[in-house]
């Protein structure tokens, strides 16, 4: 019998992706190794984490679930690798692992996990419910049933009937003091680093410095922390950067954090705190009404190079139709102190929200124009969906790989944006392609430098 009680894997193969290798940059979602850590320091669990990235096909998970044994394989779900996820699932099982389902898609979809092989689904942040669990299965010989399901708080599970049940109880919010640094085992780590580096790609690697989000926004999913907002101390957050500096070699650090920029006090101290170490260059994510525009030279120096900023759109009427914070001005605004800065600036905008129609989408385009990004990242509506939103990412970036293979790139971003409308039943009645191919001529610059980020830092 194995020594290794838990295996944590996410389901995202670059083998598979059917876009240009090129345009991809894919971060493995950080939930997995945050609960692994976790499992490790209050249980005293054997754990692995299990990077899909570069593996050639699902198979290599079987051989690892062949070799380890895992008592328990714990999958981590998203939208965009639904199938893939469902797959490995099936693989654990055959291997008799106790399957959990965790991330943000399983979260909002348990039923279909559950009946897809998942013995139980962990909505949230994960590290209590799955410490209670893999507790009660300890007293249990590692044998799931209904009963015990039902003792664990937090957790979605199927009853004897199948029906779909939640366990009594509330999985409990752990102190952010208490909780120790994402497990990064050294050698997966390592390669998946320098896989990017063997395609002329700068090297990012993800970390967190808060969980939920301080702010309202007119949509949003709160699948994974929702609220309350709590941030770690910027010293601790400091040290973690310097550690892993000291640790890896990569060129940037990407904060997935679902604002970054915002907290006028945390940054200060923050940016204080880097001053003892060398320049680490990091990025992160700012909403444009509450982006401290006078902290950002300061920030710069100690390492700040981009800015992803939240525009959501370019229609005023939209967003303050869905009561949005704040609207495009405020967003010209923000590019213009980023750029002032000299900060490389990521937009980031959404398509298919509820009562869009040509005009605001259109708007939305004219401000990717005017704006000017070294990057986009469109989010599509997906008003079936629990969360009321689906991910597509595609982000632009600039550099020769991508300039010497543009004619591999996959469909522009505004003919995607277009075609979701129609799908979805845009209130303008003539064809939104040819109104796209023409618009296109006028964002061709920054949209021709595509690329693909499947997963979240989550």
């Amino acid at each position: 019998m194995s020594d290794l009680e838990v295996l944590f894997a996410h389901a995202y193969l670059v083998a598979q992706d059917k876009r240009p290798l090129g345009f991809m940059h894919p971060l493995p979602p950080l939930q997995p190794a945050e609960v692994a850590a976790w499992l490790q320091q209050e249980a005293g669990a054997a754990v692995r984490v299990w990077d899909s990235t570069f593996r050639l096909s699902l198979e290599s998970f079987e051989v690892a679930c062949s070799r380890g044994r895992p008592r328990m394989a714990w999958i981590h779900t998203h939208p965009t690798t639904r199938s893939s996820a469902l797959e490995l699932m099936a693989i654990a099982r055959r291997t008799g692992a106790v399957v959990v389902a965790g991330g943000p898609d399983a979260g909002l979809r348990p039923e279909e996990y559950l009946r897809g092989g998942a013995d139980a689904v962990v909505p949230g942040e994960g590290e209590d419910a799955t410490l209670q669990l893999l507790l009660a299965l300890r007293a249990a010989h590692h044998r799931p049933s209904p009963e015990l399901l039902d003792r664990v708080p937090g957790l979605h599970y199927l009853d004897d009937q199948g029906q779909l049940r939640r366990s009594a109880g509330k999985a409990r919010t752990i102190d952010l003091e208490r909780l120790p640094w994402p497990l990064r085992e050294p050698d997966s780590t390592r390669i998946h680093l320098e896989r990017w580096r063997d395609h002329r790609k700068y090297r990012p690697l993800a970390l967190a410095s808060a969980r939920g989000c301080p702010l309202p926004c007119g949509y949003c999913s709160a699948s994974v922390f929702g609220r309350p907002y709590r941030r770690r101390a910027p010293r601790e957050v400091a040290d973690e950067v310097r550690r892993l500096a000291d640790r890896f070699e990569f060129d940037r650090l990407v904060f997935t954090d679902e604002v970054f920029l915002f907290d006028r006090l945390w940054l200060r101290e923050f940016a204080d705190a880097l001053k003892s170490g060398p320049r680490v260059p990091f990025e992160g994510c700012a909403h444009p009404g509450a982006l401290p525009v006078d902290l950002l030279a300061r920030l710069a120096e100690a390492g700040l190079t981009r800015v992803e900023l939240d525009a959501a759109s370019g229609s005023s009427r939209l967003l303050s139709s869905l009561d949005w914070s704040y609207g495009p001005a405020d967003v010209y605004r923000a590019v213009s102190a980023v750029r002032g800065a000299g900060i490389n600036l990521g937009l980031r905008v959404m398509v298919g929200l509820p009562g869009e129609d040509r005009s605001d989408l259109d708007a939305t385009m004219e401000m990717v124009r005017v704006a000017g990004p070294d990057g986009v990242e469109v989010t599509r509506v997906d008003p079936g969906s629990p969360a009321l939103f689906r991910k597509d990412w595609e982000r632009v970036v600039g550099g020769p790989l991508a300039e010497r293979t543009e004619r591999r790139l996959p469909r522009p971003v505004l003919q995607t944006a277009a075609d979701w409308l129609l799908l979805n039943g845009g209130n303008e009645p003539d064809d939104p392609t040819a109104a796209s191919r023409g618009l296109m001529s006028r964002v061709r610059r920054p949209l021709l430098r595509a690329a693909i980020r499947l997963l979240p830092g989550r």
